[in-house]
Order: C-alpha cells, then sequence, then structure tokens
C-alpha cells in the first residue's frame, strides 16, 4: 500500500511538504549519494557509511551500487530471496517514498545473528544513476531503543542527490592512500572500500586485469595477539576467488603501526585461472585498513612491487 494515496490530496501535500523540510536537513554520510534524517541518538559512524548507536547494538547502514545492480537485487527482494540471507520478512515489498528515485520499496523483517534478535528495516532505491539500500537493523530488548514509528519516521527523509565525484568520495575515506602506484582508482563502496585497477576496464572478466581493494574498519581490530590469525582468515575468505593457499606470511612494526603482510596462489572463482593474491593489513589499536592484490599468477612481476608501494603508503585519519 502506498504511503501517499490519490483520494487524500491534502495529507499528500502536507507531507510533501514535511519530506521536503526533512530532505534540507538530511545527512549524506562518506559523501554518499543517499542521505536521511538519522533516528533520535545515532551518530555518524567511522566504520561503515551510515549512522550507529554503538552502545544500543542499533545501525543505519547506507549501500550504493552500480545502476544496473538494482534488477538483479529486486528479483531477491522478497522473502523468499530474503531468507536465503537469514531474514524473515513480514510480508512483501511495499512502494516507499524517496525523494529522486525511481522507484522504492521496503521490506520490513526480523534475524537473528549471534543469538541475538534484531529488527530490520530495509529500502531498496533506484534511480537514473545509483542503485542504493538503506537497512535499519535494532536488537530486540534494548532498553531505550527505538520504536517502529522512530524507524519509520526516519525513513520517509531518505533523499537522492546527484551523487558526488569519485574524488570527492575518495576524499571522505576513513583513510588516505599517499601512492597509488600507477594503480587507477574505480570506485568506493559505502564509504569504506577502494577499488582500483591497471587497464581500460573498471570491470575486468576473468581477472584479466589486477584488482586491489582496499577496505577498513575502525572499530573492530582484533588484539596485537590475534591479529596474525585474523589475517590469515581474512585472506583465506577473500571471495570471487577459491582454493586460496598462503606461501609467506610475515609481521613487522613501522610508523606506529604493525604490518601483516601475507601472499600466495589461488584460482579465479569463474574461469579457474591461477592467480596471485597478496594482503598486507595495517593494525593500530583498535582500527585497521587492509589493502589486496589479486592478479593472473602470470602478471605478479609486473604488480606485487607496485602494490606493496601502495599498501604501505596507507594510513588511517
Amino acid at each position: 500500500m502506498r504511503f501517499v494515496t490519490l483520494t487524500l490530496v491534502f495529507v499528500a501535500l502536507l507531507l510533501a511538504g514535511i519530506q521536503s523540510s526533512f530532505a534540507q536537513e538530511a545527512v549524506f554520510p562518506g559523501g554518499s549519494g543517499v542521505g536521511l534524517v538519522p533516528p533520535a541518538g545515532l551518530t555518524l559512524s567511522t566504520s561503515f557509511s551510515g549512522f550507529e548507536d554503538a552502545a544500543k547494538g542499533t545501525s543505519v547502514v547506507v549501500t550504493e551500487l552500480p545502476v544496473d545492480a538494482y534488477a538483479a537485487i529486486a528479483a531477491k527482494f522478497n522473502p523468499e530471496g530474503l531468507r536465503e540471507t537469514g531474514i524473515e520478512a513480514a510480508g512483501g515489498p511495499e512502494d516507499w517514498p524517496v525523494e529522486g528515485a525511481v522507484v522504492s520499496k521496503l521490506i520490513r523483517g526480523s534475524q537473528v545473528a549471534s543469538g541475538i534478535r534484531y529488527r530490520k528495516w530495509i529500502v531498496l532505491v533506484g534511480t537514473k544513476t545509483t542503485t542504493a539500500m538503506v537497512t535499519v537493523q535494532i536488537p530486540d530488548g534494548v532498553p531505550g531503543g527505538l520504536s517502529n514509528e522512530d524507524v519509520e519516521k526516519s525513513l520517509r527523509t531518505i533523499v537522492v542527490r546527484t551523487p558526488p565525484s569519485l574524488e570527492e568520495q575518495i576524499a571522505a575515506l576513513p583513510f588516505r592512500i599517499a601512492d597509488t602506484a600507477g594503480f587507477r582508482p574505480v570506485r568506493v563502496i559505502a564509504g569504506a572500500t577502494y577499488l582500483l585497477t591497471d587497464g581500460p576496464n573498471d570491470v575486468a572478466q576473468n581477472s584479466s586485469q589486477p584488482m586491489v581493494v582496499i577496505a577498513s574498519n575502525l572499530n573492530t581490530a582484533p588484539e596485537p595477539s590475534e591479529r596474525m590469525d585474523f589475517a590469515k582468515q581474512a585472506f583465506a575468505s577473500l571471495t570471487g576467488i577459491k582454493d586460496v593457499r598462503s606461501d609467506n606470511e610475515t609481521s613487522s612494526e613501522s610508523d606506529g603501526a604493525e604490518w601483516v603482510e601475507i601472499d600466495g596462489s589461488a584460482k579465479d572463482a569463474a574461469s579457474g585461472d591461477p592467480l596471485y593474491v597478496a594482503q598486507i593489513a595495517r593494525f593500530e589499536a583498535s582500527r585497521y585498513v587492509r589493502a589486496i592484490l589479486i592478479v593472473r599468477d602470470t602478471e605478479k612481476g609486473k604488480f606485487s612491487d607496485r602494490f606493496r608501494k601502495l599498501a604501505k603508503s596507507m594510513t588511517i585519519n
């Protein structure tokens, strides 16, 4: 059922005026093209694109994807599709008002993670330039937690603006790369992940171009005694590749940080091509950022030194 019906013209105009007022106050996390007025008590997160109340375990995550991702996500945006991800939807998708969107849908539901049940809302937004998802997650039973009405009032303020430039998105990242070593910036994802390559294509099939992924997490770094095991597990769980094997694992300290470096081999999950894979992580107290290189094994010599130069120039803001 649509939030605004054609029979309630006066109410529709009133709500449109309210929404415009809210839109003027919308906050756009990490230079995102999607913003909203966050619920009371939530502030901008330093570890992902969105807002959080860490003490209450409440989060609003804003994720932006390429415009052509909408069709594939929309096909699974239903109770059956979401169940595959562990989310139990309370009903099917309904139209949801989002200023600047071509199409937008809301699903309410719940999810159990680590023994805790969360109330969830997911708004899927399609525009002419981007696909976006706004996901709210609230643990049950937390004193002073947000009500359903609080959440949906905030979700009615979602607004889409002209996407910021890639340079603006890079500038808003919670880390810096002083030397890209000749790799070309491609995309920023969710205000915390940075993709680079070398070659003409932004999306390279079957590892035809090297891929560099830089990802940050500024709140949940492991303890010093656990960092190597953590890095090894992260290395073994890289997506899009298979048969991952670590050949070298080292740890050193410099520039006020611990650096854990791992490299080895893998295969492209789609083509089976042999790959060279490297991961360099910078750990600082409770924060870390890691860089990953995935390239054809035959091009290891061409890109491994350049990748290390890039990775060792990483700093955390």
